[in-house]
Order: C-alpha cells, then sequence, then structure tokens
C-alpha cells in the first residue's frame, strides 16, 4: 500500500521530470511549482521524506529509494496538511548510524552519507552494509548493529 508520503514525494519528481533532485530544487518544486506548501514547508516534507527512508541524500542530489514512477496520484492531488505534522517512522539503523558517526566524530551528516554512497557505488553493497563500512572506518565499534542490519535486509529481500 502506497503511503500519503510516497504519493506526495513521488509527485515532485515526477512534476520535474527527473530521478534525482537538488535539494534546492525540491522545496522549489514542492512550493512553487506544484504550489502546495511554503518554501519552509516543502523543506519539512524534504526532511520527513530523509527521515522515513523513502528519500536519500547522495552529495548534493535527493533520490527517492522507492520506485516513484510507479506511484499514480489522483487527479488534482494535494497533500493533506497532516502529512507534515504526522510523525515520522522510527530512524532505521542507517540514520542512526549517521547520527552516532556525525555526533561522536563531529563530522557534518551530509559528509557522512556522501561517504556512505561511494562507498555504495564503489563496492554495490546495500546501503546499511556501506554505512558500516563508514562507521568502522571512523572508529566506531559495529559489532551491536550486525545482527539488526542483517535482519532488516533479510526482511527487505523476503518481501520482494
Amino acid at each position: 500500500m502506497t503511503s500519503e508520503l510516497e504519493v506526495a514525494l513521488a509527485q515532485v519528481f515526477a512534476k520535474k521530470g527527473k530521478g534525482e533532485l537538488a535539494e534546492k530544487e525540491f522545496v522549489f518544486a514542492a512550493s512553487f511549482d506544484l504550489r502546495w506548501f511554503t518554501p519552509k514547508e516543502a523543506q519539512r516534507l524534504l526532511d520527513i521524506g530523509i527521515e522515513s527512508e523513502l528519500l536519500v541524500l547522495d552529495g548534493d542530489k535527493v533520490k527517492p529509494t522507492f520506485d516513484h514512477r510507479s506511484v499514480k496520484a489522483p487527479s488534482g492531488y494535494k497533500p493533506s496538511p497532516e502529512l507534515l505534522r504526522s510523525p515520522t517512522r522510527p530512524k532505521g539503523m542507517f540514520l542512526k548510524l549517521v547520527d552516532k558517526i556525525s555526533a561522536e566524530k563531529e563530522v557534518p551528516a551530509k559528509k557522512v552519507i556522501s561517504e556512505v554512497n561511494t562507498i555504495q557505488d564503489r563496492m554495490g553493497v546495500e546501503t546499511e552494509v556501506a554505512v558500516l563500512i563508514v562507521a568502522r572506518s571512523y572508529g566506531i565499534d559495529v559489532g551491536k548493529y550486525l545482527d539488526e542490519i542483517e535482519e532488516g535486509i533479510a526482511t527487505r529481500y523476503k518481501k520482494k
């Protein structure tokens, strides 16, 4: 079942006709092109998408982690105001580790995510595996995260 958040995010990418957008381009599309939100609210939509792991930052680009092209919105769709007020999903292991690296090593989260994306692209591994590699490179003990990450990846592949 497609969530309202997925529908809203997919429509932003559909409006621009791209599979990745600069952060400013995303905010501009959701606020000015689609006229859904103020720029501040559009930024909140972007943040919710990232927190929910439906979007990921790759350098200065935002990419969906779901098949946004297969999501169809009803005619005249406009997100409900509750979308920006609804609590987000609990942070996944990926974001927990990014936050941990960022806080403990005083590295901006965007830099950590960029490093994760580089590892993922270079090695062809799952995002969670790449964040483990990056965490380990910063000297963070990742042993306590292995079981949860393995379970999360296994669950994802069982769904397919």
